[in-house]
């Protein structure tokens, strides 16, 4: 069973702390054999993940394009009249999930079935059927305990009808689950939730989408501006993709990296994210060959070297309480945390970084983490009140003060 914690920050599990840790797989039941959802998941769980993000009707033309085993998910595209053999592919990555007691954080569509923008629709749900479609799908899950409903679908609420479809996909959800399942929204590029559902009380905690261009670089700052806007946790639900181009535009040249995602996710998590979220390029579309675009096959892609990073930011936390953390100015240049006695900073590069406090530490324990591979270095020293640290690993690492 999946709560909020009582301070208002966090996810809890059965009742302990759950920091969300989640791969990207959003077209998985369009794209994939029941074998290869094995396959997937055992990758994945292996790596460190636990929880992953699916579309229980994918943004890749999912009501006309059938999966593969050669069904589509409504009749005629009648939301009133959904296919039982579609949903029942659904119902077998539920229940392979909770084998493995993995998270299924499910969207009911993408979001150009509601509201098309640049995707491909057709916008088939309205207020008059998304009632009925929460309803229905809730009630498909009602015997599982491992769901997050995730609203939304990179889409915007632009208008009052998109809003009432969205609260009467919420509504139905709620009626026909017996469960209590947490509800969240995925939003468009560089959006939090909040931005659309600051008043929805059936939002348990937000998202934002910091994305695959230039603002995702500094995607702490809209985690920060979410949490204080709101008193609900919030995590990164899909920032830069691993191997993705920068601004979905191969002319600039450059793909995001390892280094990238990590700057993200340690500095998201040290100013209070509740969890990080991982996605690659050629996974979440499950693409069978690569080419100019997508560079990888899916497969040859789960072992990408941020995805076997993964366990590293479970490290991380088994080193550093982050869920009693507050976030710590002290640093200069470097985003930190404080938790009870200890201090954990990120430091993005080679670059000094100068930590100034109140009074002298004596034989304070030093912990460097490098968040690549793992290795840790310790040592004892003498704090001073303006202290200048040195990386002593080749690009970022985290600094650990007890």
């Amino acid at each position: 069973m999946l709560s909020i914690s009582k301070n208002g920050r966090y996810l809890l599990k059965d009742g302990k702390f759950y920091p969300y840790i989640a791969d990207t797989a959003w077209t998985l039941l369009q794209r994939l054999t029941r074998d290869e959802i094995i396959y997937y998941l055992d990758k994945r769980v292996s790596q460190g993940f636990d929880a992953v993000q699916v579309s229980a009707i994918s943004e890749l033309d999912g009501i006309r394009t059938p999966n593969r085993e050669g069904n589509l998910p409504f009749d005629n595209e009648n939301v009133f009249t959904p296919n039982s053999d579609y949903f029942e592919l659904l119902l077998f990555l539920a229940e392979e999930c909770e084998k493995r007691g993995t998270v299924l954080t499910l969207l009911p569509t993408w979001g150009d079935k509601f509201n098309k923008k640049w995707g491909i629709g057709p916008e088939i749900f309205t207020p008059d059927n998304a009632f009925e479609y929460g309803r229905f799908l809730a009630n498909k899950l009602i015997d599982f305990e491992n769901i997050i409903w995730m609203l939304g679908g990179d889409r915007p609420i632009e208008t009052d009808y998109h809003r009432a479809v969205i609260d009467k996909m919420a509504a139905g959800l709620k009626a026909g689950e017996g469960t209590r399942h947490l509800i969240t929204y995925h939003p468009p590029g560089e959006k939090s939730s909040y931005d659309y559902l600051p008043d929805a009380d059936y939002i348990d905690f937000h998202c934002i989408q910091s994305s695959h261009a230039f603002k995702g670089f500094e995607s702490e700052k809209m985690i920060l501006k979410t949490l204080r806007a709101d008193k609900k946790p919030c995590i990164d639900a899909e920032c830069a993709y691993e191997d993705i181009p920068l601004e979905l535009n191969p002319e600039w040249d450059y793909r995001f990296c390892a280094y990238d995602i990590r700057r993200r996710i340690y500095k998201n998590l040290l100013v209070g994210a509740a969890g990080a979220v991982y996605g690659h390029a050629s996974v979440w579309c499950f693409k069978d060959k690569p080419d100019s675009e997508y560079i990888y096959a899916w497969r040859d892609a789960l072992d990408r070297p941020m995805a076997k990073g993964i366990k590293y930011v479970k490290t991380f936390l088994s080193l550093f309480d982050i869920e009693k953390s507050k976030p710590d100015r002290r640093f200069k240049s470097a985003v930190a945390a404080t938790s009870g006695k200890s201090t954990a900073a990120y430091i993005e590069n080679g670059e000094p970084v100068f930590l100034s406090i109140k009074k002298d530490i004596k034989s304070a324990e030093l912990i460097w983490f490098n968040p690549a591979n793992g290795e840790i270095i310790k040592e004892q020293k003498d704090i001073r009140r303006k202290t200048v640290f040195l990386n002593p690993f080749e690009e970022d690492a985290l600094l650990i003060i007890n």
